[in-house]
């Protein structure tokens, strides 16, 4: 009798420490379609706004420009995009900043983010100065 105690003490431990591991491993909540989609439609604005400032995303290293729209408005007028949809190009660029970023953070750079000017440089921008 006491072996058959013993023996289901332990059966019980060994699954509940097996459950307390899974619930450790595997620590999201559920989601639902519509909580899915907000999540989704706010982080690809959000990233899409950040890929505006970048200038230059190589060697685990980001260069942005800190006012990229401040020397001149960007022409064309930024064209209209349906709903939650946002500019790709921007997108892209965001994108390739984050994973650029995220392979500094793996190879220990301390200070990934440096700026490189204040803003874009546009094509026919004379920036000389005549005397």
């Amino acid at each position: 009798m006491k072996t058959s105690v013993v023996r289901g003490f332990v059966i019980f431990a060994a699954g509940a420490a097996t459950a307390a591991l899974a619930s450790g491993l595997y620590p999201k909540e559920p989601i639902t379609v519509p909580q899915f989609q907000e999540r989704a439609f706010k982080a690809l604005a959000d990233i899409e706004a950040l890929g505006a400032y970048i200038a230059v995303a190589e060697n685990g290293r980001i260069g942005l420009y800190t006012n990229p729209y401040a020397c001149i408005p960007p022409v064309p007028p930024v064209p209209i995009m349906p709903v939650n949809a946002v500019d790709p190009n921007t997108l892209e660029t965001a994108v390739r900043m984050l994973v650029v970023m995220n392979h500094g953070l793996l190879m220990g750079e301390t200070s990934s983010v440096y700026e490189v000017g204040r803003c874009k440089p546009y094509p026919g921008l004379k920036t000389e100065t005549r005397y």
